[in-house]
């Protein structure tokens, strides 16, 4: 009851002290709010803000590695200009080297006719006679070569001779004449010793033989050879002066003049000229070539037999 009373009788002190109280109460709640105001700038504006920042910077990222790709796609264009003058270089490298492959397989271009021979592109009348031969009668590519057992050129063809007539087989005939040249002083007596052994069926034999030993022809050692290959010796001796045999490689000889051979070794392929030891692949050219040509006559009706003299008819006889 006291306080009451005294509120009653004295009541401006405890309205004070209420009003007191009160704003204490008031300054608690303002406190109260800053904290919280605080609490939700820690939990929402913070946050907030460090996105901004962290956005700014990705963003400021995002500008540099954009400007970085465009430096690298500069740098690529100007790569992609260097290999595009690259590549039209090795392109016109690539058209040079296909140009002169192919000019390479055409061969080198034909040499100008020299005054009195032969035109390797013209035919030639070119008789076998009493030419050795090897090789069928039916063959469609017949060669005839005028050639001399002291010319070292001729040796070296001789094994070519042998290989186009293995690859080739019944379609290559090969007939052998004499151009025996005065500057080589041996020739004209080889040749003889040859046709002399030929009288006994072993020409071919003693054709090796010469060409096997061209630094060492002389009549001994043609009489040795000939005793090697079993010849009747005393036969071959008189054969080797006999003037018939002389007379057959003299005529020889002026046939190969008459046509311009006058080199050694000289070879007509079915009437086409080859001059001069050459490499295979112009014999085997040529021979194609003409093998065509016979093939077609025979398909014609013309006789295997008769398509070289068919075929050198209408030939030339002098260059």
């Amino acid at each position: 009851m006291l306080p009451t009373m005294l509120v009653r009788r004295h009541p401006w002190p405890w309205i004070l002290l209420s009003l007191g109280v009160l704003a204490s109460a008031c300054q608690r709640s303002d406190d109260e709010l800053r904290s919280m105001m605080g609490e939700v700038a820690a939990s929402q504006v913070e946050p907030v803000r460090a996105q901004h920042a962290e956005s700014t910077k990705a963003e400021a990222t995002r500008e540099e590695r954009i400007k970085t790709l465009e430096r690298q796609l500069a740098d690529a264009q100007v790569q992609v200009t260097g290999l595009e003058g690259q590549l039209a270089d090795a392109k016109a490298s690539l058209a040079d080297v296909k140009t002169r492959v192919e000019t390479l397989e055409k061969g080198p271009p034909p040499k100008p006719p020299v005054a009195g021979r032969p035109v390797p592109t013209d035919t030639y009348r070119v008789e076998l006679g009493d030419a050795q031969t090897i090789g069928s009668d039916t063959a469609l590519v017949t060669i005839v070569t005028f050639s001399d057992f002291q010319c070292p050129f001729c040796a070296r063809v001789s094994p070519t001779i042998t290989a186009l007539r293995t690859e080739y087989g019944a379609d290559l005939r090969y007939a052998f004449k004499h151009n025996a040249l005065p500057m080589h002083k041996q020739a004209r007596a080889a040749a003889i010793a040859a046709e002399a052994a030929g009288e006994q069926g072993k020409f071919w034999e003693m054709h090796d033989k010469l060409f096997e030993n061209s630094r060492d022809l002389n009549e001994t050692n043609f009489i040795a050879w000939a005793r090697e290959l079993k010849l009747d010796v005393k036969r071959f001796e008189r054969d080797l002066a006999s003037t018939t045999i002389g007379a057959r490689v003299d005529a020889h000889q002026r046939q190969a003049t008459d046509l311009g051979a006058r080199g050694t070794p000289s070879f007509f392929v079915n009437g086409r000229f080859l001059s001069g030891a050459q490499p295979i692949e112009s014999f085997r050219a040529l021979i194609d070539e003409e093998k065509r040509k016979a093939e077609a006559k025979v398909a014609a009706g013309t006789p295997r037999s008769s398509v070289y003299a068919e075929t050198i008819a209408s030939g030339k006889t002098e260059p």
